[in-house]
């Protein structure tokens, strides 16, 4: 038997490969996005594919709309965190065997792996060798893949609204670099733009939400509000406190830590000064946009963390590995 693991998250694909028992007598191989799974699956005779949706290059739903076009015979396990039931429901549609949420989880793993005849690591077993988890940046990144995939399910449920999810950018920046990305987006036009600061376990930072589009007083409608009833800024803000509560609830399931939040602040000129993070020399982000896929709506979303924040997360991503 010969298995692909198909991500563009070194840690998401050492995770799944740790998974796989040492009694296991196949191959296992590696892509880090679409083009080069298929690839592999056009070259080698793959029995499995474990293939994750959100990646640059060609994403999985491409890939799986790619193999049921090119007749391949491979079953498909999609491991992502898009969790939204229509990104599910298309999967299926599309020849998927099963879809499993990310992070995978011991209960849903061991009869998927008896069900597929892959031998499923188990806890009197010495673990495999595997590479380094990873960098701070790549093991974040993970974990925020997971939290927006969460957010996006939570927007799509309440705007019965299909979300195109992206790949988050996570880095450092500089105060000033940060300013000039914040300025940028503040100042595009036709776009409300909100900040909202939470705080937990000694961790400080601030979200900046950018909210585009003229489908505000279609979203009003599609939360439950009367035409009219509501105004664009107050949607705006239940909106903001839906994409950043969401993101926020999964991340604290993911390192442990509790947030609590502060009202979201709508911001008309932004004075880099009014920032809790302006005495900071470098600012850890992670960045993303959610875009609607059939009304005109884009959301661009900017988690800031300081560097005592940096620590603290660092300190609890060491503990879960």
């Amino acid at each position: 038997m010969q298995i692909l693991i198909c991500d563009d998250s070194k840690v998401a694909r050492r995770s799944m490969a740790r998974c796989i028992s040492e009694s296991f007598s196949g191959e296992i191989l590696f892509a880090e996005h679409g083009i080069e799974a298929l690839s592999v699956l056009e070259s080698t005779s793959i029995d499995i594919l474990f293939l994750d949706l959100t990646m640059p290059e060609m994403d999985g739903f491409e890939v799986l709309a790619e193999v049921k076009k090119r007749g391949i015979k491979t079953q498909i396990v999609v491991v992502s965190g898009d969790i939204q039931a229509i990104a599910q429901q298309r999967c299926y549609d599309l020849g998927a065997y099963a879809f499993v949420e990310k992070p995978l989880k011991q209960e849903v793993a061991k009869p998927l792996f008896h069900d597929l005849g892959i031998p499923y690591y188990l806890e009197d077993e010495a673990p495999k060798e595997m590479p380094t988890a990873g960098t701070l940046f790549e093991r974040f990144q993970e974990v925020s893949n997971v939290a927006l995939g969460v957010g996006a399910a939570t927007i799509a449920e309440q705007l019965k609204e299909f979300i195109v999810l992206p790949v988050p950018q996570v880095g450092d920046l500089s105060f000033g670099e940060l300013t000039m990305m914040i300025l940028d987006t503040v100042s595009r036009p036709d776009s409300c733009a909100v900040a909202q600061r939470f705080v937990g376990g000694g961790l400080h930072g601030e979200a900046l939400v950018c909210i585009e589009g003229n489908a505000i007083q279609q979203v009003g409608e599609r939360l439950g509000y009367a035409p009219g009833a509501i105004s664009n800024d107050e949607v705006v803000v239940n909106l903001v406190n839906v994409l950043v509560s969401s993101f926020l609830v999964s991340l604290s399931e993911q390192i442990g830590l509790d947030f609590s939040l502060r009202e979201p602040l709508r911001i008309e000129n932004f004075n880099p000064n009014d920032s809790m993070l302006s005495e900071n020399e470098h600012i850890f982000t992670v960045e993303y946009t959610y875009n609607a896929e059939s009304i005109d709506l884009d959301c661009s979303v900017l988690f800031m963390f300081d560097q005592t924040s940096v620590a603290i997360i660092e300190g609890q991503l060491e503990m879960l590995q």
